[in-house]
């Protein structure tokens, strides 16, 4: 008996130690130092304004001289706003970039790796995105705290909690409650203005509800969401998401009809900063769904 106590026992302490493991493993990942991640600008910057990494080192010029006003007059909600606004133009990039990369290394022509190319971002970029992240997610907050009613900072907020956990992953989110404040946060900026800067609240909501697990999910809001933002503001990446959605309902010719919009469309002011890249990931979905009648979209 002694014996089978001993094993019980050990069974428990390594059973204890398991969930201890998974629970810690599920802890929230801190970010470094967004000053260690924002590129300093190098050669001309006139002659490197249209290779992608000029348009990557203006863009964190930009933020890291947004980020330096705002840190100098921590009042100032619209310096605390522009920084913030900054550093998620510069975080998606990056993510649009890496997803890119992903499937540039993979070679991969099936459309289901295609459209999940976002979770196989490099470790090193995910890190990167969640320190611009973070900070901006901190610049709203504060700008939150002057002025709970701007659509602005919730919008901002409920980006940057985006990102935050989408660079967590699934597990850690789900631990340290990500869902319901993503949830909250994109609610609050579609009660505030739907409309506000093209559709934003919008397409952040039924990108969000499209993707998201139960209890989460919900692909009749997210269609709404979606269709509304398009109409709006047909811009690159409302169009990109509006067919990802689409493809999730087993709606393949209307998939394909936006990811070709998505293709061809122009950006606004607030998402002109990655519409190269979104473009190209339409592209990509074409080939890979219907490589035969992709060829418009090359």
């Amino acid at each position: 008996m002694s014996a089978v106590r001993a094993l019980c026992r050990l069974f428990a302490l390594n059973a204890l130690s398991a969930l201890s493991a998974l629970l810690l493993g599920a802890c929230a990942l801190s970010a470094d130092p967004v000053e260690g991640v924002l590129q300093k600008p190098a050669g001309d910057p006139a002659a490197a304004s249209t290779s992608v990494e000029g348009r990557l080192a203006a863009l964190d010029a930009r933020g890291s001289a947004a980020l330096e006003a705002a840190r100098a007059q921590p009042q100032d909600v619209p310096l605390a706003l522009a920084a913030s606004r900054a550093l998620f133009e510069a975080a998606d990039l990056r993510l649009q970039l890496g997803a890119l990369a992903a499937l540039d290394a993979e070679k991969t022509t099936e459309l289901a790796e295609v459209l999940s190319a976002d979770d196989r971002v490099a470790a090193e970029t995910q890190a990167a995105i969640l320190s611009l992240a973070t900070e901006g997610q901190a610049l709203a907050e504060r700008a939150i705290e002057a002025r709970e009613d701007a659509v602005e900072a919730q919008l901002l907020r409920a980006l940057h909690l985006s990102l935050v956990a989408w660079a967590n992953g699934p597990t850690r989110s789900l631990f340290a409650g990500y869902g319901p404040k993503l949830v909250a946060a994109i609610d609050r900026a579609v009660a505030l203005d739907a409309q506000h800067d093209g559709g934003a609240p919008l397409r952040l909501q039924g990108r969000f509800r499209s993707k998201a697990p139960w209890p989460y999910g919900d692909l009749d809001i997210a269609r709404e969401a979606l269709l509304r933002a398009s109409e709006q503001a047909p811009v690159p990446v409302s169009l990109l998401f509006l067919g990802d959605l689409h493809e999730a309902r087993g709606e393949r010719e209307l998939a394909l009809a936006a990811w070709r919009r998505a293709s061809e469309a122009e950006a606004d002011a607030s998402t002109q900063a990655s519409a190269q890249e979104i473009r190209e990931l339409a592209r990509r979905r074409l080939r890979a769904a219907a490589p035969d009648a992709a060829g418009a979209a090359r």
